[in-house]
């Protein structure tokens, strides 16, 4: 999940002036021996030291436009994130704050599970943009009161590889794509778009269901009011093994444990945050979004 990008120091650069440098140093020493050894040395010398000297410092000013052009690139990188994250949330309103909060749990959980700084932060840019195949779903299906058509919840049910491919086109995000092709599995095997079970589901999705699932049982709703903070960890509890992988809900009650993980606040249950509805007998699902 790591990213891979390799940058080039134009070294060829620096060798020749290097060499250059070396090289007026050998003819001087060359001049300067016939008339005083000790001279040749001190010119060499000193020629060696300029060479060093200006290697080191173009070095340095090398890797100095290096971080410039990677920070720049990360800020675009996080832009672009923030852009579609935005858009998302003016498309559907149900992620707009509960991605936020989901994205901040799931770290919290890939930390308990010692998941490394770099893939902590793919699975946060996955959360963020999980549901961004909607954009490309109706907003007559996104918007509809009431039950879906069979004929829509196909539809609906396409937004994980909608959203897998957009990923997949943008740079930095692929590992983020995969992710998002599968925060709808179950550990058991009954999700989808593939049906996949256990490990066959990536870490992230499988840290993502568990995170995305207690962030909206414990957040208020139009047509119901949250769970409290000890009925969301039991049902999480229950469906373990089923929905959720046994690993991720141990790092969740260590974490809860710890009290990293606690009842949200008032101002969080506002309405800024919109998230997916749930029937009040299962934890995941009355529209299986």
């Amino acid at each position: 999940m790591q990213e891979r990008t390799s940058y080039h120091f134009p070294l060829r650069q620096t060798v020749a002036l290097a060499a250059k440098l070396i090289f007026v140093g050998l003819a001087l020493g060359v001049i300067t021996l016939a008339i005083s050894p000790l001279a040749a040395a001190v010119v060499g010398c000193f020629v060696l030291w300029a060479a060093l000297v200006q290697t080191v410092r173009t070095l340095h000013d090398e890797q100095d436009t290096k971080a410039s052009e990677i920070a720049d690139i990360r800020r675009e990188h996080n832009s672009v994130i923030a852009a579609m994250a935005f858009a998302i949330g003016l498309k559907d309103d149900v992620t707009a704050g509960h991605a936020l909060q989901v994205s901040d749990l799931a770290s919290i959980l890939a930390q308990e599970m010692q998941v490394g700084p770099e893939d902590v932060q793919v699975i946060q840019r996955a959360t963020l943009l999980a549901d961004v195949g909607k954009l490309e779903i109706a907003q007559s299906i996104l918007s509809k009161e009431g039950d879906l058509s069979e004929d829509e919840w196909a539809e609906m049910r396409r937004h994980p590889e909608l959203g897998s491919r957009i990923l997949a086109d943008v740079l930095h995000l692929s590992d983020a794509g995969e992710i998002v092709l599968a925060h709808h599995e179950r550990f058991g095997g009954t999700g989808y778009p593939r049906g996949l079970k256990g490990e066959a589901i990536p870490l992230g999705a499988r840290i993502y269901a568990v995170a995305d699932s207690y962030i909206a049982m414990t957040s208020d709703r139009p047509h119901r009011k949250k769970m409290s903070h000890d009925k969301a960890r039991r049902e999480i509890l229950r469906s373990s093994m089923t929905q959720f992988d046994p690993e991720v809900v141990s790092a969740f009650v260590r974490a809860t444990d710890m009290g990293l993980i606690g009842p949200p606040s008032d101002s969080a249950n506002g309405g800024e945050l919109a998230i997916e509805p749930f029937a009040e007998t299962t934890v995941v699902e009355a529209r299986f979004f």
